[in-house]
Formats: C-alpha cells, structure tokens, sequence
C-alpha cells in the first residue's frame, strides 16, 4: 500500500471497542475537501499490526472508499475521483476539466 494512502485509515479505541475507520473525501465547499471517518471494522480488543494491515487492504477493495483510475492506474480515495473510472488528475489533465 502506498504511504500516501495511509491517511485515509485510522484505528481509534470507542466505548463499543476499536474501530478501524476508513476516511472518506467529501466537497463541503467547491475547492475544500473534508475527510469523514467511516466505521469499517469493530474489534472488542486492540488489533495487531497483522490485522490492521487485512483490514486496509479488504478497505482499498471496496469501491465505496477507493478506486483505480483507468487511465493512469493509481488507486484514489473515492471522493478523488471524477466518475467511476477516471481521477480528478486525469480528468484536468486529459479531458480539460478545470475545477
């Protein structure tokens, strides 16, 4: 996983035990992206490193949090993406959407 993409994840201790939380862009304003924190996985007790590392990974499966852009194959969070197959990036950079 890339180092970049660890931002999005977190794993925080609740009163219901340890949630690990995926965090998922949202536009608020037009050039202010917020990140919201989404339950992904419950745990009664702390998770290893082992498991944390499952759970990223079953996360970065789920196109609901992330997707791969058709275009230049790198996985965004899913609020970094222009539709269902193209980033932003790509999106301003070839097909000239200016945001």
């Amino acid at each position: 996983m890339s180092v970049e993409l660890d931002e999005y994840f977190r794993c925080v201790e609740t009163e219901k035990g340890w949630e690990f939380q995926v965090g998922v862009v949202t536009w608020g304003a037009v050039h202010r992206p917020v990140l919201a924190w989404k339950t992904f996985r419950l745990w009664k007790t702390q998770p290893d490193a082992s498991r944390s590392r499952r759970a990223q990974a079953a996360a970065l499966r789920q196109p609901r949090f992330f997707r791969t852009c058709a275009r230049c194959h790198e996985i965004n969070n899913a609020g970094h993406m222009y539709d269902a197959e193209t980033c932003q990036f790509c999106a301003e950079r070839e097909l000239g959407v200016v945001y």
